[in-house]
């Protein structure tokens, strides 16, 4: 195949993806009320916060505001998914059905990178079996409904991977800096990319053999200046105007604290998260006084219970990876996650397969080009689900590279069949056609 049609290729599977995601949302999702009633979440809270900021109001508390018509600052999340919410609203599509398209969208631009890179990596057929993977994989695309920063995560997981190979090819000053550029962009919004920067892009130019150690040293430091100078902004802003130390977020004392109860302990939300495990709500405090009050009070908790984190760590990583509760996590899925039952059940059996034909794939990777990448992404993921709870949209970047892992290993395998096709008909192809010939001779006799 030449290079040429490849630009055709991805448009028409970007194309797919689209399709896909919007028809999910279109036939299951265009009746379902963003929220349970009388509760809240972060899918009310991006898409509230959203419409505020298109409205000139800046980064409000969306549920302070619904009660009290207060404008009161907030920094729950990272800006990133916020920011493009609001840029769909400004153009009028500012209701959950149009956000929720808006996810489906940044969620299917994932084609993109992933074709470039397994393109540079392998050849052009495996990218578009890639490509066709990410578009349709259910794991990818489950999310997108809910109105979640990881429909924009997947893209930037997925570009992450793509400009960490084109550093390990050649990592100059250039290349880096593209890198750095995608994951200060990412850690705006979500912490995952955040965390990349030590696990992927630190290590990628420390440890590479062919620079010198004070063009390791220089190269890093360089990456490190632009990442603080892109985040900057958002930073200043939150130490300015919260009451405790704020940087990207208040939300880690918020999750850590509902992952760190008697509750999900033991019992049936063994490395689970439960809400009635907040409790801290310190009188008059703002979002990151609240946020402080809860992290104390999820740390306090931890240490009086050092001997079971192990178990419930394991817990975690087993809900994340399906392989602990599985049938469970689909009715917490479904219950608490708001996912039509079919598309849970479906998604699990989809990533089992993809983190079981993920292991030749990354045989295969290997012999190609550097582990460390995939291994960084899918590592992060792990990371976050041992350090809060385990649900299995915390699972999407390593869903991201267990898919395209897969298909890499799925490509190879339809390589070796077509091989041995073509050798069965070099041997017995010519004496079918004689013996062909000769029964029709036969017959004209």
């Amino acid at each position: 195949m030449a290079a040429r049609p490849f630009p055709l290729l991805v448009a028409l599977t970007f194309g797919l993806a689209v399709l896909v995601r919007w028809w999910v949302l279109d036939r299951w999702y265009a009746d379902v009320p963003l929220i349970n009633p009388g509760t809240v979440n972060d899918n009310q809270y991006y898409h509230l916060s959203a419409n505020l900021l298109a409205d000139g109001h800046g980064f409000a508390n969306p549920f302070e505001y619904a009660v009290t018509g207060e404008l009161v600052p907030t920094a729950a999340h990272p800006p990133g998914f916020t920011v493009y919410l609001s840029i769909w609203s400004i153009f009028g599509a500012d209701t959950v059905t149009w956000h929720r398209f808006a996810g489906g969208l940044i969620s299917a631009t994932v084609v993109i990178p992933v074709g470039l890179l397994v393109r540079r990596i392998s050849n052009i057929p495996a990218a578009a079996l890639a490509m066709l993977a990410v578009a349709l994989y259910p794991p990818l695309w489950m999310n997108d409904a809910l109105i979640l920063s990881e429909s924009m995560y997947i893209p930037i997981a997925a570009w992450a991977l793509f400009f960490a190979h084109r550093v390990h090819e050649e990592p100059s000053i250039r290349r880096i800096l593209e890198l750095t550029v995608v994951l200060a962009l990412g850690a705006l919004t979500r912490s995952e990319p955040f965390l990349m920067f030590f696990v992927l892009l630190t290590p990628l130019v420390m440890l590479h053999p062919r620079l010198e150690w004070r063009d390791r040293l220089t190269r890093t430091a360089l990456a490190a200046g632009l990442a603080m100078l892109i985040l900057a902004p958002w930073v200043g802003r939150n130490v300015t105007i919260f009451e405790e130390p704020t940087y990207l977020a208040v939300g880690p004392g918020y999750v850590l604290e509902i992952g760190n109860c008697d509750e999900t302990y033991s019992g049936e939300f063994l490395g689970y998260w439960f809400d009635e495990c907040g409790t801290a709500w310190p009188e008059g405090a703002d979002e990151s006084g609240i946020g402080a009050a809860k992290y104390a009070n999820a740390r306090g908790y931890i240490g009086d219970h050092l001997t079971e984190v192990p178990k419930v760590v394991a817990a975690r990583v087993g809900r994340l990876l399906g392989v602990y509760r599985p049938l469970q996590g689909i009715d917490f899925d479904v219950f608490f996650e708001r996912r039509v039952r079919s598309h849970a059940t479906v998604g699990l059996w989809a990533h089992y397969a993809a983190m079981i034909a993920a292991v030749p794939g990354a045989i295969l990777w290997r012999r190609r080009t550097t582990l460390l990448p995939v291994a960084s992404v899918a590592a992060v993921s792990v990371f976050t689900a041992a350090i809060t709870f385990g649900i299995s949209r915390y699972r999407i970047g390593a869903d991201l590279v267990f898919v395209m892992l897969s298909a890499v290993a799925a490509h190879a395998l339809l390589v070796v069949l077509w091989r041995q096709l073509l050798s069965q008909l070099d041997r017995y192809g010519p004496a079918l056609f004689r013996s062909t010939a000769a029964e029709e001779e036969v017959v004209d006799a």
